[in-house]
Order: C-alpha cells, then structure tokens, then sequence
C-alpha cells in the first residue's frame, strides 16, 4: 500500500515539475484533452445540424409526394363520378364501390399529410436533434410515413387502372 502512494506521488510530482519546466523554458505545456472537446461538440452539432436538414429535406419530399397522391386520388373520384351515368348497372355498381374507395383514399392521404405537417415541424425543434431516443423515434415515424405514402401511392395507381378497365366497358357511342 505505501509503495502505491509512493509512486503515485512520484508520478504526480515528475508531471508537476515537467510543465514548471516547460513553462520556464518558454514553451506551453501540451494540450490537455479539454481543450479537445469544444471542436468535438462543434463537430457533433454540425453533424446533428446536417441530419436535422437531410430529415427535413426528406419529409418535404414525402409530404411533395402525399400531396401527389392525394391529387390523384381526387382526380380519380371526379373522373368515377363523371362516368357513372355511362355505365352498365352491373358495372355501376363496381364504379360506386370503387368511387367510395377512391374517396377513403383521398382522406386518409389528406389525413397523412396533415401528419406529416406535423412531424415536419417537430424536426424543425433544434433541441429534438439533441435527444437520441426522440432522434430514434422520429426516424421510426418517417419510416412508417414512407411506408404509408407507398402504400397509398400503389393503390391509386390500382385503382387506376381499374378506372380504365371499367371505361372500356362504357357501351360504344356513349364515351
């Protein structure tokens, strides 16, 4: 035990009198790890600062494509709605039930996007970037998002060509 404090006290007092005699020849003593971290928190705020802006770059162009979708989905229904009164009842049938689809598809493309307003503002909050676990949370967010744009995305594309299928079943001389 007393050879343990013995050395470390020989330790301390040749790391004392070597920066007395840096000091004494002019020279600074070397850099101590403090002074290091400064440029390492700048470092990490610049790069949280650049994922914040790639996110919100992202979720921009999720929200550019919902908003897509949704003008689609809208178009569609006018277009269902139009060619109703040409069609065959049987076909009719299937056109109101498709209509209604598009229509729920509309909404709930309307409705995400209001979600993603949201979620677009939160990732614009400086002090979100610097929570990991709100960090983690967001990513899984945009990640259902963009799960949620595709798959809204495919059904209109669907339900647009089941539009064009029922078309061609318009009686010839009425379209």
């Amino acid at each position: 035990m007393f050879r343990k404090i013995v050395g470390i006290t020989a330790v301390v007092g040749l790391a004392a009198v070597a920066g007395t005699s840096a000091q004494s020849r002019g020279q600074q003593p070397p850099p101590r790890a403090p002074q290091q971290q400064p440029q390492q928190q700048q470092q990490q705020q610049q790069q949280q600062q650049q994922q914040q802006q790639q996110q919100i770059a992202q979720m921009q162009q999720m929200m550019q494509r919902m908003d897509g979708v949704a003008a689609r989905a809208q178009q569609l229904s006018q277009t269902m709605n139009q060619q109703m009164s040409r069609l065959r009842d049987q076909d009719r049938d299937q056109a109101r039930l498709l209509l209604q689809l598009c229509e729920s598809v509309d909404a709930q493309a309307r409705d995400t996007r209001r979600s993603m307003d949201r979620i677009h503002q939160m990732l614009k909050d400086p002090t979100l970037s610097q929570d990991r676990d709100m960090q983690r949370d967001m990513d899984r967010l945009r990640d259902r998002l963009h799960s949620v744009t595709d798959g809204l995305q495919d059904m209109v594309e669907t339900m647009e060509q089941m539009q064009k299928r029922l078309q061609t079943r318009v009686p010839k001389g009425e379209v």
